[in-house]
């Protein structure tokens, strides 16, 4: 009697076993299509999306003399630009007064970097806090530690990457 209850159950579970996976084969089958069928309808509304932006601008170019347009905003920010030279060349006092300053040949300072090596700055290399410009002949290292960490391990290092 056993026999036959232990034939019915591996019968029952090959037979709940093969509907599971023709169900799972045919569950990916079917997202597999979606999938493509999604892919494909993307692909169809970039294509549109860039036909109707194209039909757009050309529109809009019949429209605008978008030429006369950019000449005249050309001439605008150029009128601004002289005005806002002005104010620079002229240094003011905090009264209002002008004062005739010498002009120095190169008012920006020289800004370059400094890369941290076994002999520069070595608590610094790859530190994600570690800044290194110098500015004129000052090195500002990191905002924790501008002029840099003397020992080798830097309280606040944190890895680049």
């Amino acid at each position: 009697m056993e026999d036959w209850i232990t034939e019915w159950v591996n019968s029952v579970e090959k037979t709940v076993e093969a509907a599971l996976n023709q169900t799972a084969e045919s569950f990916e089958t079917w997202t597999d299509e979606m999938v493509d069928q999604v892919d494909q309808q993307l692909q169809e509304l970039f294509v549109w999306s860039q036909d109707c932006s194209d039909d757009m601008y050309q529109q809009l170019q019949q429209l605008l003399p978008l030429d006369e347009v950019s000449e005249e905003l050309d001439r605008t920010l150029d009128d601004w630009l002289e005005g806002l030279e002005a104010l620079f060349i002229e240094d003011r006092n905090w009264d209002g007064d002008r004062e005739d300053v010498a002009q120095d040949s190169d008012p920006f300072v020289q800004m370059t970097y400094v890369t941290p090596s076994k002999t520069t700055h070595p608590a610094c290399i790859n530190c994600l806090h570690y800044h290194g410009h110098q500015y004129g002949d000052t090195l500002l290292v990191c905002g924790m530690h501008p002029y840099g960490w003397d020992g080798e391990d830097c309280p606040d290092w944190e890895n680049v990457f």
